[in-house]
């Protein structure tokens, strides 16, 4: 941990120099992000200028070292770390992937997200009719030529467990044919992922999704031990928001939750909003798991400047402002984007710093095959940045070295 990191930051300066704002409208200029507490993805470190030039960070120097032909913007000691990049995002600015699979509404859900820090998502379409989960590949696809921060897509089903569908339609839930086998595929550099339940596949048939690109999430499940295994061998890469949706952990039979816990090569993914996962349980899989990354499972409330209320397989819902339930009063899904996720794992959970920023950046680009490129605030890598305040909540967003969003109150 950062030590002392109560005291040890000072207080941030309100009043940058004037001139250093209004070098920030100077978009073609290379830019010196100054005075800040920097945290690479590995460390913090103090004293240093980022250099940003055409979308990408090309050094870390001294405050004092940064070339003549930067522009130079102070950061007033805030903290700057890599912005956040979420695998699992259902719905924001009062959409769902679901009922808008078009790439207005794709475009939408990332704008609603990127105003809080992340830069890279996954739009995910939860278990559906063939025609909409097409649909929403399709749209994806025409969504990222006009949003680098769409990654692609995520399927979160419908080859689930039946038993623990949680707000899934059953109706929709299957096993894996032929044809969805042939349709389940990485186009050119996107991310293709897809969750489901090891008993409703066969290994080969994961084997083959992995051959064809896809990364696979184990999730939606009951499976034994044996077939979390199996699916493991035959290449699944990972388990989606881990305790959710599975079996309890029991002393004689593991569960999809203790392997995932137990299999140190693979990731789990933890929904961050402190609701769906107990505090205490969060910090058992922190200590028990080193790559373990953070997602939002964001409903269509989030990042709505008014949230109403949505259609959610076929049952009304709403948000508290804290998680989304249903006419049932069953749990579907978060309200917080994982920006907001950050402040609350720090505070609340009580984890290190530098382990959530990590789970809400590092982790996720290493999860995604994508860690040469994002998830640090070092040379060559994306220029995709947020500057937190001492609470880590957020203040501005670059994406590819551009300013994309800046609270009112920021610098």
């Amino acid at each position: 941990m950062f030590k002392g990191i109560e005291n040890l930051f000072q207080v941030p300066n309100p009043n940058p120099p004037e001139s250093l704002v209004q070098a920030m409208t100077v978009a073609h200029l290379p830019t010196a992000l100054t005075d800040s507490i920097l945290f690479t993805g590995d460390v913090f470190v103090e004293k240093k200028a980022l250099l940003m030039e055409e979308g990408r960070i090309i050094d870390l120097v001294a405050n004092d070292k940064v070339p003549p032909s930067f522009q130079q913007f102070s950061c007033g000691n805030h903290i700057l770390a890599p912005a956040f990049i979420d695998c699992q995002v259902n719905g924001g600015g009062n959409v769902l992937l679901n009922t808008t699979p078009t790439c207005e509404g794709i475009l939408a859900i990332a704008a609603a997200h990127k105003r809080t820090g992340t830069t890279r998502l996954l739009p995910t379409c939860i278990t559906d009719t063939l025609e909409t989960m097409d649909a929403a590949i399709k749209a994806t696809r025409q969504a990222r030529a006009q949003d680098s921060s769409i990654l692609g897509i995520h399927l979160e089903g419908p080859h689930i467990s039946v038993e623990k569908k949680g707000t899934h339609n059953a109706a929709f839930i299957r096993p894996m044919n032929d044809q969805d086998l042939a349709a389940y595929h990485a186009q050119d550099d996107e991310i293709f992922m897809i969750t489901l339940a090891p008993e409703q596949v066969t290994p080969d048939q994961i084997a083959q999704l992995v051959a064809q690109g896809v990364i696979v999430s184990l999730g939606h499940s009951q499976a034994n031990a044996d077939q979390v295994r199996a699916a493991l061998t035959a290449g699944a890469k990972g388990f989606t928001h881990l305790f959710n949706a599975m079996p309890p952990m029991s002393g004689r039979e593991p569960s999809l939750a203790a392997i995932a816990l137990d299999h140190a090569p693979s990731y789990a993914s933890l929904i961050g909003d402190t609701i769906h996962v107990a505090p205490e349980m969060m910090r058992l899989a922190a200590r028990a798991k080193d790559n373990l990354f953070l997602v939002s499972d964001a409903m269509p409330p989030t990042g709505a400047e008014k949230p109403e209320p949505f259609t959610l397989c076929g049952l009304k819902a709403s948000s508290n402002g804290q998680a989304c339930t249903n006419e049932k009063g069953g749990l579907c899904g978060a309200s917080l984007t994982l920006g907001e996720c950050v402040p609350r794992c720090i505070r609340d959970v009580r984890l290190d710093p530098e382990m959530v920023l990590r789970m809400a950046a590092t982790l996720p680009a290493a999860f995604l095959g994508l860690g040469h490129r994002f998830g640090k605030l070092l040379p060559t890598y994306a220029a995709d940045i947020v500057m937190l305040d001492h609470s880590f909540k957020t203040q501005k967003v670059w994406q590819d070295g551009k300013e994309r969003f800046h609270h009112a109150h920021a610098l």
